[in-house]
């Protein structure tokens, strides 16, 4: 039987270097990597790079609190602590929803919107990098193949 179990995993390592899930990893943490470096580089050392899932999804007006933990594909209590930590960072600001009253509406603060624009440009910056390895239209064709797939799996 060891022979067997030996001989799968050794078949399970020959498909390690194609395995999609390991290169969507590689890449996910070269890219935050450089995201974590570039914030740091502009002045936002204790910023945790987990909590840009929920910033990303913030709606110019505000975004509803259970929306946003929808849309960052996190618990209603998850969120809930990292608007905590946002809030005590003043990256982010909460408002009573005008019509609802158990929802709060959440925003960006000056800071916050600051913030954003320093990652976008740190963004832009790494996507010429990856366009100096793969190309202006490798880069585009990346992009146009994850947003398919994100959007065959309905993930926003």
């Amino acid at each position: 039987m060891n022979a067997t179990i030996d001989a799968r995993y050794e078949a399970c390592l020959a498909k390690r270097p194609d395995s999609l899930a390991r290169l969507i990893n590689l890449f996910k943490k070269d890219i935050d990597t450089r995201i974590t470096n570039r914030i740091q580089q502009r002045g936002y050392q204790s910023f945790k790079l987990g909590d840009m899932s929920l910033l990303v999804h913030i709606d110019p007006q505000g975004t509803i609190n259970n929306d946003l933990a929808r849309k960052a594909r996190i618990s209603k209590q998850a969120m809930s602590k990292v608007v905590k930590n946002l809030v005590a960072g003043n990256y982010i600001g909460t408002r009573k929803h005008d019509t609802d009253n158990r929802a709060s509406i959440i925003f960006l603060t000056e800071k916050g919107k600051e913030f954003m624009i320093d990652v976008y440009d740190g963004v832009d910056e790494i996507q010429a990098l990856y366009e100096e390895i793969i190309g202006v239209d490798g880069v585009a064709e990346l992009k146009t193949i994850l947003k398919k797939l994100n959007a065959g799996l309905k993930i926003d």
